[in-house]
């Protein structure tokens, strides 16, 4: 099939988008491009080894690159660290604002340097820098309101998350992978949490937020339109048992907890996930012995209680492992969105 030039051009863009985005590999683009190739003219025919050779060393310079840049920012934060250790005091306010606003800059910018639309390993270095810079322009924030405006616990609280929460969504907006999502989500949970903590004196509500918010995500992750789905999952679920645990030892916290329990397990069953299955799992162990003993303070009944639920879990895993096997992975996972 004859592809005119114009179509090759748009093409050749759209491989760099999935690319940068993430949705195809390195390998695969490449093939895509080669095919492309094929369509203007026929190349000489290449020795079957060479292009895995040239491949291969692409692949182990740009792991050494990854890795050294990496041990790079390893080095530079602690090296920042130290110096800040030491010399934190004497900066004063303006001088930890301009730092700590001086790193979430730089950081950014050098996400904003590395060329995504290479590969993987850039995109993964982009995503971690981003975030970085976002945890960074969180602790800015929080000096801010602290230091500056003098707000109290929740306020300052609410003020970081808050604009953590709009920076991540601009890195996720920009960089679709799974970390900009979880610092985006994990950002939203505490500025829900610290909003209603700001609003009203009742100590479990806070919880009730975060709870809140960690099931809708779990059932956009549950309905595909959040991926890869299993980490996403995994993600939102662990966010529903941590704010079913800030709602105890309130009578309704506890019910909310054992049914959040209760349906962590049954959806890692029924869509056969053995990471959810481990979630729910811990999120057992750490509610049940304190619903059981609330309720029931008898010295056998969290014994007898965690014996039964350990049953079930186990038979729960060995179902879920079974069908795993027997029919193969419901969901092939993707990119992160």
């Amino acid at each position: 099939m004859r592809v005119s030039t114009d179509d090759r051009s748009s093409v050749r863009e759209l491989i760099d988008h999935w690319l940068g985005e993430g949705l195809i590999t390195a390998a695969q683009a490449d093939r895509m491009r080669a095919d492309l190739g094929y369509a203007e003219r026929l190349p000489v025919e290449p020795s079957p080894v060479e292009p895995h050779r040239s491949r291969d060393a692409r692949q182990v310079t740009l792991l050494v690159t990854e890795a050294l840049a990496y041990l790079g920012g390893v080095i530079v934060l602690v090296a920042a660290g130290l110096i800040a250790g030491r010399y934190w005091q004497p900066l004063g306010y303006g001088g930890q604002l301009g730092l700590l606003g001086g790193v979430a800059a730089l950081l950014l910018l050098a996400g904003l340097a590395v060329p995504a639309s290479r590969g993987p390993a850039y995109c993964r270095l982009r995503s971690v820098l981003w975030v970085l810079s976002t945890a960074a322009a969180a602790v800015f924030l929080a000096l801010l309101a602290d230091r500056v405006l003098h707000l109290d616990g929740e306020a300052v609280a609410l003020v970081a998350a808050s604009a953590a929460t709009a920076l991540a969504a601009a890195f996720w907006w920009r960089l679709r992978v799974l970390p900009q999502q979880a610092v985006f989500f994990v950002a939203t949970m505490v500025a829900g949490a610290a909003a209603v903590a700001e609003f009203t004196p009742e100590p479990h509500l806070p919880g009730l937020a975060v709870w809140g918010i960690g099931a809708a995500w779990f059932l956009l992750g549950l309905r595909g339109r959040l991926a890869p789905r299993r980490p996403v999952l995994a993600l939102a679920a662990c966010a529903t048992l941590i704010g079913a645990v800030m709602t105890l030892p309130a009578d309704a916290g506890a019910v909310l907890a054992l049914c959040t329990v209760v349906a962590v397990v049954v959806v890692a069953v029924i869509v056969r996930d053995l990471l959810l299955l481990a979630v729910g799992a811990i999120g057992a162990l750490n509610i049940l012995p304190a619903v059981v003993t609330q309720w029931f303070p008898g010295a056998l009944a969290a014994p007898l209680v965690l014996l039964v639920a350990g049953g079930l879990l186990v038979t729960g895993a060995v179902y879920t492992a079974t069908a795993r096997r027997s029919h193969g992975p419901r969901d092939p996972g993707g990119p992160g969105r």
